[in-house]
């Protein structure tokens, strides 16, 4: 079950470059392959260039293929770098801004290794066999810390078979132990030496150097399995002896933190009292070892942050009703939030996001366009927009977006309507439900390519908001709490009720869909409704107990509930939240999709589904794509599973697209 997942069918696909189509020219699938991802906008400390990262799609290899720009600010000028890599993350500066360095493919080993660039050349300084995962500036600019896997032992002859391993908490189509990651440095010339070492693992996230280089931060996890990475814990290792120790405060669940660049305080996010199915909070370690949980009063979910370099205040990425806004919260008084105008942000760098002077450089999108790099000069009123990359995107005929609010379960709701290009209030129009996963999720009123394709196609498209998701405080996001298909769908059918008292919608023409959390709430509203005259689940946890043993995040299904299944008579909770459960009670015409190799959502719940439906009856259809991966690998794959997921609504919804 995708709880804590962060996942979702999210478009942010890159392409070739195009001209624009012009106004007028609608969103189609081959505009969505036009679509530019931007990320990984980082600043020099003194705000004078940033870079970023554009992702172009690569139709004939089913990938992306990324660039990595500089833009230099008092110029307005945009360079594209040289390099011959199809993948860039990591991207930073150095302390001074002088140097940049990121982790990119490496062609001749195939492998993601650690280069260094003056921006006219590059050089690799990282030689393993395994990728580089995480990396981070030292303080003096003179050597990275960095993380990686431990190599997979080379094994010959009759060794080479004796390859039974343990089976703990990992996922039912792991072959072997997960191989643990470790802190490594190297000096800018290549100079290796690992730093931890263990059966433990090293968390994949972010390290953070202490500012007098002797330490580095990290998230020491029991082992390198995935599904229990949320017991991992803060912890820091001294970069020349090796000795080890966890800070006082260090608590399981602690993540992300990050040592302040003045002074040795540590700002790190945390669920509110510990508890797993809270929202995410930033706390802050001060220097005299006292731990202020900054953002309580805010009552909002932290994504991510990253601090000012004066030390003294942290900047703010948060979700809030169908928007994600930035804040700036000093480490006394209260947040305050910046003027972002209609731009939602995307994203921010914690390796460099925020200049000497106070100005933000954030990726972020509107309704009418995708990402681009936005900065956020001192005291300015609204940010301005950088780049060009998705103006072909802006250029077309796109649905309008709007928010929309209910009641239900003594809540105040929100969610997303997308209306049709040249939408017409005298008329009556069939409605698209687009359920986001997660659950830890939100709908957005910014740019998202199913909500254009359909809206396009002639629907309204209507993306609600429900408990559980990230949106709107910590008791809606914990309100899922041994609840987890009925009241969210309480929520999503109470939405409707509100979309429909618009007087805009077709009553008879309605078709509901999910992707993973959101695919298990389209089949629990299937067994529990009859309004439907169509569904598409992908992904979907139909079977939570079958989910809890054998998908990867088996710490977060558990998490979910009081108990696990078996365990102190909770099975019977577990059925009766599990859309499984009430499979007989479903006529709806349903399409399934899902991935073979899927681990997080395995496929044999979507092969339940599907034949119960087929031995009772009911309209169905299961296309399988036989791939890895949570979502459909590719961008040939992605457009290839919304033309379906499109094409079976068109088969029972009927619109009317002119």
């Amino acid at each position: 079950m995708p709880f804590r997942a962060h996942v979702a069918i999210v478009v942010a696909l890159a392409c070739t470059p195009v001209c624009a189509t012009g106004h007028g020219g609608r969103f189609t699938p081959n505009a969505m392959a036009r679509v530019a991802g931007v990320s990984d906008a980082v600043v020099t400390p003194d705000g004078s260039r940033i870079a970023y990262v554009v992702s172009r799609t690569d139709l004939e290899r089913n990938a992306s293929n990324d660039e990595l720009h500089v833009y230099t600010l008092a110029s307005h000028t945009d360079r594209r770098l040289p390099f011959p890599h199809s993948s860039y993350v990591q991207v930073m500066w150095s302390p001074d801004g002088s140097t940049l360095a990121f982790v990119a493919n490496d062609r001749a080993s195939g492998t993601d290794q650690l280069f260094v660039s003056d921006l006219d050349s590059e050089r690799r300084i990282t030689h393993g066999r395994a990728d580089v995962r995480n990396a981070a500036w030292g303080p003096d600019a003179k050597e990275f810390a960095f993380t990686r896997r431990d190599a997979r032992p080379i094994r010959h002859g009759i060794a080479a078979f004796e390859d039974a391993f343990e089976v703990t908490d990992n996922a039912y189509l792991a072959t072997q132990p997960a191989r643990p990651a470790h802190v490594w440095v190297v000096s800018r010339a290549g100079v290796e030496r690992r730093v931890t070492s263990g059966k433990w693992s090293v968390a994949d996230a972010a390290l953070s150097w202490a500012p007098d280089g002797s330490h580095v931060l990290y998230e020491h996890a029991p082992s390198a399995t995935y599904g229990i990475e949320d017991r991992a814990y803060i912890e820091r290792v001294d970069v020349v002896t090796g000795a080890r120790d966890a800070p006082a405060h260090a608590t399981p669940g602690e993540h992300d933190a990050v040592y302040a660049s003045v002074g040795s305080a540590v700002a790190y996010l945390y669920p509110r009292s510990g508890d797993p199915s809270n929202e995410s909070e930033l706390s802050v370690v001060t220097p005299s070892g006292d731990v202020r949980d900054l953002t309580r009063g805010l009552n909002r979910h932290v994504e991510s942050f990253a601090w000012a370099p004066d030390g003294r205040s942290v900047l703010l990425r948060i979700f809030d009703r169908t928007r994600v806004g930035l804040a700036i919260q000093p480490l006394r008084g209260s947040a305050r939030a910046l003027p972002l105008g209609d731009v939602t942000a995307a994203s921010i760098e914690s390796a460099g996001c925020v200049t000497r002077d106070g100005g933000v450089v954030f990726t972020g999108a509107t309704a009418r366009r995708p990402s681009e790099v936005y900065y956020l000069a001192p005291h300015a009123k609204a940010p301005e927009r950088l780049t060009h990359v998705n103006d072909a995107i802006a250029a077309l005929d796109l649905g309008r977006m709007r928010e929309i609010r209910w009641q239900n379960g003594g809540f105040t709701e929100y969610g997303v309507l997308t209306y049709p290009p040249h939408y017409d209030a005298r008329r009556r129009y069939p409605l698209a439900i687009r359920i986001h996963g997660g659950p830890t999720e939100t709908s957005l009123t910014a740019f998202d390519a199913f909500y254009q394709l359909a809206a396009a196609r002639g629907y309204v498209v209507f993306a609600p908001n429900y408990r559980g998701s990230s949106n709107n405080g910590n008791a809606y996001e914990r309100a899922i709490y041994d609840d987890a298909s009925a009241g969210p769908g309480s929520d999503v059918m109470a939405g409707i009720a509100a979309v429909e008292r618009l007087g805009i919608v077709d009553r008879s023409r309605i078709g509901v869909s999910g992707w993973s959390y959101g695919g298990q709430l389209t089949a629990w509203l299937i067994g529990h409704h009859h309004v439907w005259k169509a569904a598409v689940t992908g992904a979907a946890v139909n079977d939570l107990v079958v989910d809890y043993a054998i998908a990867d995040d088996v710490d977060a299904d558990r998490q979910a509930f009081r108990g696990p299944p078996d365990v102190d008579g909770n099975l019977a909770l577990w059925r009766s939240q599990s859309p499984m459960s009430f499979v007989s009670h479903i006529s709806t015409p349903t399409l399934i999709l899902c991935n073979v190799y899927d681990v997080r959502v395995p496929v044999v719940e979507s092969y339940e589904l599907y034949r119960a439906l087929r031995d009772r009856g009911v309209p169905v259809r299961f296309f399988a794509y036989p791939t890895a991966g949570h979502l459909p690998r590719g961008p040939v794959r992605l457009a290839d599973a919304y033309r379906r997921w499109l094409d079976w609504f068109d088969a029972y919804l009927h619109p009317t697209v002119y």
